[in-house]
């Protein structure tokens, strides 16, 4: 019985092509742009893995206190957290490194050439923080930290702009005037979170930072410290004991609000998900419009056709057709319309997706939400667009239909 529905339904929706294209492009479109916007949430979450993954999500990050005035909370207080605060952190139970940094951005200058650069201060100990790679030369040590050295540590992007060809080890280049020489250079992470460029970095000294480019009136704080936790699990306690060590520090007494913040990165991370998962949620409803258009143009044409074939549904009945086969022919047709215009419509997603992650230079995923999207929207528009033009036929007089002209 059903194989014979199919055929009749794939004869009757063959007798008008056109016809049957032009209703099948509404929901082609609905889905092509459903799978699209699906696909670009799952680039922007994966990108945004890549992001945080590059950076370590196991990080508890330690900045200065948020000011308060009249009950008004402001923004970021004057920096709190001191070098030694940040050393004495790498004590404490399931801690496996701390570090800190100093930013500042200067004019690189090497040669004729110069570049805007952004300059961390910091220890070597950032190299683990940060997820950080030496491509070439060495890292800086804790005794050139103690001594203050004028060396660099560079990204690709200033290996690029500045030496190009060149091999940079060894050279001086000149920040605010002042030589320094780079010993070392990092591999590459590509571009951050928010579009900035990873590799536009020079690390170096914090003692040497502080001393050459950046004063300070507090020059043994940092502007921003981090913990690295052995395990992702542990650091709801980890983040407690930093806490008590801090206020014990700074000798807070009970009931003073924290001079400092603690922010884990497993919880950013979940914030900047959920902002993407949402946006993409958005995204897809919006374009899901397009859907309901098609299923209208389905139902519009279902009507159509019963009232063209109200003499063959007449003589239908008048054989001994039951009511319920020719409501199954009404809704087999309108199922296989939707059908069809989904499969394509889900191909045409897929090639245009993977087209845009080749112009972007970006990883599209080939989703199998697609498949579920594209079957889902096939049957439930099919049966909701078809499903009163059905009932319409199924409830025709026999005598009345063989009458109609």
């Amino acid at each position: 019985m059903l194989g014979q529905i199919l055929r009749e339904a794939w004869i009757s929706i063959t007798a008008y092509k056109m016809r049957t294209f032009l209703t099948m492009l509404g929901i082609m479109i609905g889905v092509a742009a459903v799978v699209l916007m699906v696909a670009a949430g799952q680039t922007v979450q994966n990108e945004i893995t890549k992001t945080f993954d590059s950076m370590g999500t196991n990080l508890i990050i330690i900045g200065p206190g948020e000011t308060v005035s009249g009950g008004v909370r402001g923004g970021r207080g004057r920096p709190s957290v001191s070098f030694d605060d940040v050393e004495s952190l790498r004590e404490l139970k399931d801690v496996e490194t701390s570090s800190y940094i100093v930013n500042t951005a200067v004019q690189a200058v090497y040669g004729s050439n110069n570049y805007g650069v952004s300059v961390a201060g910091t220890t070597p100990e950032y190299l683990n923080i940060g997820n950080w790679e030496i491509d070439q030369g060495i890292m800086f040590t804790d005794r050139d930290l103690r001594s203050g050295k004028p060396y660099a540590v560079i990204g690709q992007t200033i290996v690029n702009e500045l030496f190009g060809l060149q091999d940079p080890i060894g050279k001086t280049l000149r920040l605010k005037g002042k030589p320094f020489t780079v010993i070392g250079t990092l591999k590459e992470k590509g571009d951050g979170l928010m579009g900035d460029d990873q590799d536009n970095i020079i690390l170096m000294p914090a003692t040497t930072l502080r001393q050459r480019l950046k004063g300070s009136n507090r020059p043994q704080y940092s502007d921003i410290a981090f913990v690295k936790v052995t395990e992702e699990n542990k650091m709801e306690s980890v983040a407690n004991r930093i806490e008590y060590q801090l206020r014990a520090r700074h000798r807070l007494k009970d009931g003073v609000q924290n001079d400092f913040t603690v922010r884990l990165m497993t919880d950013m991370v979940e914030k900047v998900r959920s902002v993407g998962f949402y946006l993409s949620l958005l995204l897809a409803a919006i374009a899901s419009i397009s859907l309901v258009v098609g299923s209208i143009g389905i139902m519009n044409m279902m009507l159509v056709s019963v009232t063209e074939r109200t003499r063959e549904i007449g003589t239908r009945k008048a054989l001994g057709a039951p009511n319920r086969w020719i409501m199954f022919q009404f809704l087999a047709e309108s199922i296989l319309i939707s059908f069809i215009g989904s499969f394509v419509g889900m191909i045409i997603g897929v090639v245009l997706s993977q087209i845009g992650g080749q112009i972007l230079d970006k990883e599209v995923p080939i989703s199998v939400w697609s498949v579920v999207i594209s079957i889902s929207v096939a049957v439930v528009v099919g049966v909701v667009s078809g499903l009163m033009p059905a009932i319409k036929a199924m409830k025709l007089d026999p005598i009345e239909a063989l009458r109609y002209q």
